[in-house]
């Protein structure tokens, strides 16, 4: 059985094709460096991008990471699972999403959004409002709690 975790452990291999051009269904990538999702905590309470955003994207993209995706964004207004989470729930959003995208680009790399819903898992500003999930099962800090419907 191989065992990992010391610092033999990438002898032998081709660490090359992590630097290799690669593909996502039709996206192409300049290398196999994937910024995964992160919650930054630096959006404003609307969820509008703000200057230290920006930068972290803009540091991103000149390090050549190859994809980056973003900070997750909440898709409904009054549903924020967290503060400071990036907003994508009106159209109001668009012109700063597209500067963020063209500063990624000039640096060759691609972005995508995550989006999000909370649901259950929701801790921001709760108050008494409806959590819509699959299920009527509670967590145990939420009580209002309805099954979302086929409609919506």
């Amino acid at each position: 059985m191989r065992q990992y975790g010391c610092s033999n452990d990438l002898r032998g291999f081709d660490l090359s094709t992590l630097f290799a051009e690669t593909r996502i269904g039709n996206m192409t990538l300049n290398n196999r460096f994937i910024r995964s999702a992160t919650w930054e905590n630096m959006a404003t309470e609307e969820g509008h991008m703000t200057d230290k955003l920006y930068a972290i994207y803009e540091e991103l993209a000149k390090g050549e990471v190859g994809l980056i995706v973003t900070g997750y964004a909440n898709i409904v207004e009054e549903e924020k699972p967290n503060a400071g989470m990036m907003g994508m729930y009106n159209d109001s959003f668009i012109g700063e999403y597209k500067k963020l995208t063209e500063l990624v680009h000039r640096s060759d790399s691609k972005i995508v959004m995550q989006l999000a819903y909370g649901g259950t898992k929701t801790t921001h500003n709760v108050g008494e409002r409806v959590i819509y999930a699959p299920s009527e099962v509670c967590e145990k800090r939420h009580t209002n709690i309805r099954e979302s419907d086929d409609q919506g």
